[in-house]
C-alpha cells in the first residue's frame, strides 16, 4: 500500500461526535514473528501419521454398539477442533447412520447422555432427528422426570442439545428450562473437578454458540483430564492446534505490519485500532489452514469498514459524509478531489485495499469475478450509513421495522460474509454470491443477532454523544416501554433469530454447506464478542482468547 499522508481537518474536534475509543492493547506485540519451518515440518509429519491412525478408527462396525461408539468419536474430533481433517469420512458415516438411528438406538434407549449426544451431532450436521426422542424422559404430564436430575452428564448433554431447537419444539423449551435450573443448582463440591468445570463453562458459553477455535482450545484442556480419553486423539489435537497456531501467527504478523505501514492512527486518531481483533474475528469465521486467503481478505475488509463506520458514526459532519457517500458510489479515484482533506486518504485506502484483494485473488490463479460483489457490498453499506446520517440530522426516531431494514446492512454482516466468500476461492461459485444478494433467511438471522445485541450493548457506550437511534430506543418509543422491558423483548428477537439459523442449517442447504457454516460462525462470533459488552469497542473482552490462540501454545 502507498504511504498515506493525511492533512489535519479544519473543523475542531470539539464540534464533532467523537467516540473517544479505547486504544489498542497490543502495540507491536505481533509484528515480529519468524516461522520455525523445522518445527512446522515436524508437526506436519506427525499430524499425517496420527491422521492415518485415527482414520482407522473411523470404521463403522456392523453392530449397534459400533454406531454408538462412532458418534462419541465424531463428537470428540469436533470438540477437539480436528474434525475438518476427516470431513469427508465423517460425512459418509453420518449419512449412513442417520436412517438407521431408530434401529440401533434401542441399545441406549434410557441413556439420556447418548440420546442427547446423537440428537446434537446429527442436527449439527443438518440431519433433522426428531425431538420426540426425548419423550421417553418425560412423565404423563409431559414434564421431564425429576429422577434424571442425578444424571449430571445426561443433563449437560441435553442442555447442549437444546440449542439446536427449531420452531414449535416445546419439548426442547421445557428441556432447556429444566436442565439449566438443574445444572445451576448443582453443588460443585459434589462433582469431580473436571465435570464441575464442564458444567460451569457450558452455562457460561453454550457449545453451539461458541467460537469453534476458542472452544477447541478450551476442550483440549478438559479432554486431557478425562479418564476415558483417547491418547492418540489428544496428541493429534495438541499438535494440530500448535501447527495451525504457527500459521495463524505468521498471518497475524503480516497483518500487523501492513496496518503499521498504513500508519492511520497518527493521522486519523478517531478510528478504533483493532487490527489484531479483526484477525481474531476472521479466525473465528474460518480458522482452517486452507482458508488463509479468506482470513486475509476478511481481515482487511473488516479494518476498512471499521474506518468507514467510525468516520460516519463518530467523526464526519453531515456535509463531509455526503461527499464520501457520493465518491464511494462512483468508485473512481478521479473523484477524490471532491472530498475534504482528511477523507482523501480514507478513500484512497478503500480503493487501494480493494485492488490489493483483487491482486491477491489473481495471484492464486482463482477466478476474479467475486471481487465485483465485494465492491457492490461496500456501495450498499455506505448508502445505508447515509440513511442513518439523514436520520441523525433530522433527529428522527425510526420504528423498529425501519431500523432493522437499514441496520441489517450497516451491521456489516452482508459485506463481511461476501468478503469471506471472496477469499474462499472456487468453492464460492457465482451462485453463492447471488444467494447472498437475495438476502437469505440465515444471513438475515445472523445480521439480526449482531444488530440487536450490538444495539443492546451500544446503548450503554453511546450515551453522552450524538448518534443514530439504537434499536433499544426505537423499541422504547414505538411500544411505550421502559429500557429494561425493551431489552428483554430484544433478547427474544435474538433467540428467534437463532432458531431461524438452526432451521436454515438443515439439509439440504441452498449452497455448499461449507459456505453456509461461515454464516453460522459469524453469528457465534457476534454472540460471544457482544455478550456482556461492546467487545469491539472494548478490546479487553477478547484479550484472553487472543492470547490463547496466538501466543500460548499447548504443552506437548
Amino acid at each position: 500500500m502507498d504511504h498515506l499522508y493525511l492533512e489535519k481537518p479544519t473543523l475542531p474536534d470539539a464540534l464533532r461526535p467523537l467516540g473517544n475509543f479505547p486504544p489498542s492493547l497490543w502495540g507491536d506485540r505481533f509484528s515480529s514473528f519468524t516461522l520455525d519451518t523445522q518445527l512446522l515440518e515436524k508437526y506436519s509429519k506427525e499430524v499425517e501419521v496420527l491422521k492415518e491412525e485415527v482414520k482407522d478408527m473411523l470404521v463403522l462396525d456392523h453392530d449397534d454398539v459400533g454406531a454408538e461408539k462412532m458418534v462419541v468419536l465424531i463428537d470428540a474430533l469436533e470438540r477437539l477442533g480436528v474434525s475438518y481433517l476427516f470431513q469427508k469420512k465423517i460425512g459418509e458415516l453420518l449419512e449412513n447412520m442417520f436412517p438407521k438411528f431408530e434401529e440401533y438406538s434401542h441399545v441406549f434407549h434410557d441413556n439420556l447422555f447418548m440420546v442427547s449426544l446423537h440428537f446434537r451431532v446429527f442436527r449439527q450436521h443438518g440431519y433433522d432427528l426428531s425431538s420426540d426422542a426425548f419423550k421417553r424422559f418425560t412423565d404423563n404430564n409431559g414434564e421431564f422426570k425429576k429422577t434424571i436430575r442425578s444424571d449430571v452428564m445426561g443433563m449437560l448433554s441435553l442442555y447442549e442439545a437444546t440449542f439446536l431447537k427449531t420452531h414449535g419444539e416445546d419439548i426442547l423449551d421445557k428441556a432447556f428450562c429444566f436442565t439449566k435450573a438443574g445444572l445451576e443448582s448443582l453443588k460443585p463440591q459434589y462433582l469431580s473437578s473436571n465435570l464441575a468445570e464442564q458444567v460451569t463453562h457450558a452455562l457460561y458459553q453454550p457449545l453451539q454458540r461458541g467460537i469453534p477455535r476458542v472452544e477447541a482450545r478450551h476442550y483440549i484442556s478438559v479432554y486431557e483430564k478425562d479418564a476415558s480419553r483417547n491418547e492418540k486423539l489428544l496428541r493429534l489435537a495438541k499438535i494440530e492446534f500448535n501447527r495451525v497456531q504457527m500459521l495463524h501467527k505468521e498471518e497475524l504478523c503480516h497483518i500487523s505490519r501492513w496496518w503499521k505501514e498504513w500508519d492511520l492512527q497518527s493521522h486519523i486518531p478517531y478510528v478504533r485500532d483493532r487490527a489484531v481483533e479483526c484477525f481474531f474475528y476472521s479466525t473465528a469465521v474460518c480458522f482452517e489452514p486452507q482458508y488463509s486467503l479468506a482470513r486475509l481478505v476478511l481481515t482487511k475488509t473488516m479494518i476498512m469498514i471499521s474506518v468507514l463506520d467510525d468516520t460516519y458514526d463518530a467523526y464526519g459532519t453531515y456535509e463531509e459524509l455526503k461527499c464520501l457517500t457520493n465518491a464511494v458510489q462512483r468508485w473512481d479515484m478521479n473523484t477524490i478531489g471532491q472530498l475534504p482533506k482528511y477523507m482523501k486518504a480514507i478513500y484512497k485506502a478503500l480503493l487501494n485495499v480493494h485492488d490489493e484483494i483483487y491482486q491477491e485473488i489473481m495471484a492464486t490463479k482463482e477466478i476474479n469475478y467475486s471481487v465485483q460483489y465485494l465492491e457492490e457490498a461496500y456501495k450498499e453499506i455506505v448508502l445505508c450509513y447515509d440513511i442513518e446520517t439523514e436520520w441523525l440530522k433530522k433527529g428522527y426516531v425510526q420504528t423498529m421495522e425501519e431500523h432493522l431494514a437499514n441496520a441489517l446492512v450497516t451491521c456489516t454482516s452482508p459485506l463481511l460474509t461476501t468478503a469471506a466468500f471472496v477469499g474462499m476461492g472456487e468453492i464460492a461459485a457465482p451462485e453463492a454470491f447471488q444467494w447472498l444478494q437475495s438476502q437469505p433467511r440465515i444471513l438475515m438471522a445472523c445480521s439480526t443477532i449482531f444488530r440487536v445485541i450490538n444495539d443492546i450493548q451500544s446503548c450503554k457506550t453511546e450515551e453522552g454523544r450524538d448518534h443514530v437511534t439504537t434499536g433499544v430506543e426505537c423499541y422504547m418509543k414505538q411500544h411505550g416501554v421502559s429500557k429494561p422491558e425493551a431489552i428483554r423483548e430484544l433478547f427474544k428477537i435474538i433467540e428467534n433469530a437463532w432458531i431461524n439459523i438452526n432451521e436454515e442449517m438443515m439439509r439440504p442447504t441452498m449452497i455448499s454447506r461449507d459456505l453456509v457454516i461461515r454464516v453460522l460462525n459469524f453469528a457465534c462470533l457476534y454472540g460471544v464478542v457482544y455478550k456482556y459488552n461492546d467487545g469491539y469497542t472494548h478490546p479487553e473482552c477478547v484479550k484472553d482468547s487472543i492470547i490463547a490462540l496466538y501466543e500460548d501454545s499447548i504443552p506437548i
